[in-house]
């Protein structure tokens, strides 16, 4: 390739780069501010209304928050060839599941920072498993079913080599009779 193709192959690796790094960065900000401010105000400022509940649910928003962070992280890792430079600037966090992994992080920081002010705000949680729940509904279930169903109609108005050649047979039959 020409000197051109390649400057220009690495000015876009170096922009999906910069584009991975400032979006990470910004997802590891909100949630690690919003975990300070849980933290702080729900566990010593507010100390007396927590329950066990309260922190196994801090616990498990925590780790889903986090593991979403780092399997974007993976995901979007640049790669450098043997001399440290950069070949490609890592998967775009922009489309397909990255996106999902982005609004978990999202809705826990949402539900960390809300649940300062009432334990209700958990529930917001529940949104995880219902879209989750739909999509599967919409793009597996739905799909397959309907494409089953597609399969089954057409091998049913299939006609046999038989049946088409009585069907033809019949159509001349009718046309002697009119005159044709």
């Amino acid at each position: 390739p020409s000197p051109s193709v390649v400057v220009m192959a690495k000015s876009g690796a170096k922009k999906q780069h910069e584009a991975n790094k400032a979006q990470l960065k910004l997802l590891a900000s909100v949630l690690n501010y919003t975990t300070v401010f849980h933290v702080v105000v729900r566990l010593c400022v507010r100390y007396k209304t927590v329950k066990k509940w309260n922190v196994v649910f801090f616990a498990c928003t925590l780790l889903a928050c986090r593991t979403s962070l780092t399997s974007l992280r993976s995901f979007a890792a640049p790669t450098y060839d043997a001399d440290g430079e950069l070949i490609d600037g890592g998967g775009s966090l922009r489309g397909g599941l990255t996106e999902y992994y982005q609004d978990l992080i999202y809705v826990g920081a949402f539900a960390l920072t809300a649940t300062t002010y009432s334990d209700w705000f958990w529930m917001s949680m529940l949104i995880i498993p219902a879209v989750g729940g739909y999509l599967i509904i919409t793009k597996l279930i739905l799909p397959y079913m309907s494409m089953k169903k597609q399969a089954s109609e057409a091998s049913a108005q299939e006609e046999t080599k038989e049946e088409k050649r009585r069907r033809e047979r019949s159509q001349r039959r009718q046309a002697k009779r009119r005159g044709f």
